[in-house]
């Protein structure tokens, strides 16, 4: 059980009382802006008091991909700030019973292996890729196959290529013609403007296109 990391952050009496009651789980309160090192661990997890930290803190937290339990004293707190948790982050509302937080826990980290093997997040941005979908703030649109692969390629690279895309995207050459890139960039461009009122998803610099964050 050891090998389960879980970071608190915003209540260091929180963390001691893990500790104290033998959760057998390596427990660490983490003050703000504090790095998490997962490297060479099976399971991390955070349990965050968010009302306890700066607001422009807990988003940043949220934006990290890893299993989280949101705690709350105030039960309108998400809905007042305007956020949206993901499939893999929890709220509870405290006070809560402290000897069922292992089976909440195993809820949350098994949610998180189930969408590292089907879904994908880019920035504010969450992919279904089994079911083409991006969504953000509640909102889904559907997306094409050649859509999904073009997003998915661009995924944690600092700029690709036209041709390089083709090839990797539609398997063209060099001697092919390219309209097909351009009319579903603009395509997928102009979806992502109309659902999400985002014009700057994918952007083009010096003849390689990225995704752009925020």
């Amino acid at each position: 059980m050891k090998d389960i990391h879980v970071y608190v952050y915003g209540s260091n009496v929180f963390a001691t009382l893990l500790i104290e009651i033998g959760t057998g789980y390596s427990i660490f309160f983490k003050e703000e802006n504090n790095s998490e090192d997962s490297s060479n661990i099976k399971d991390v997890i955070r349990i965050i008091f968010p009302e306890k930290l700066k607001l422009s803190e807990f988003k940043k937290l949220l934006k990290k991909d890893m299993p989280t339990l949101v705690m709350l004293d105030n039960k309108n707190f998400l809905k007042e700030n305007k956020l949206v948790l993901l499939s893999f982050q929890q709220s509870l509302l405290l006070p809560m019973d402290i000897f069922s937080l292992k089976e909440i826990i195993k809820i949350i980290t098994t949610k998180y292996k189930f969408f590292k093997n089907s879904k994908t997040i880019i920035d504010t941005y969450q992919i279904d890729i089994n079911q083409r979908i991006i969504s953000r703030d509640g909102i889904d649109a559907k997306l094409t196959e050649k859509e999904l692969n073009l997003i998915l390629a661009l995924k944690n690279t600092n700029g690709l290529s036209k041709s390089f895309l083709l090839k990797k995207v539609w398997n063209y050459n060099k001697n092919l013609e390219s309209h097909a890139f351009e009319t579903h960039l603009h395509r997928l461009r102009q979806k992502i403007k109309k659902c999400f009122k985002d014009n700057k998803f994918i952007v083009e610099n010096n003849s390689l296109y990225y995704l752009c964050r925020k």
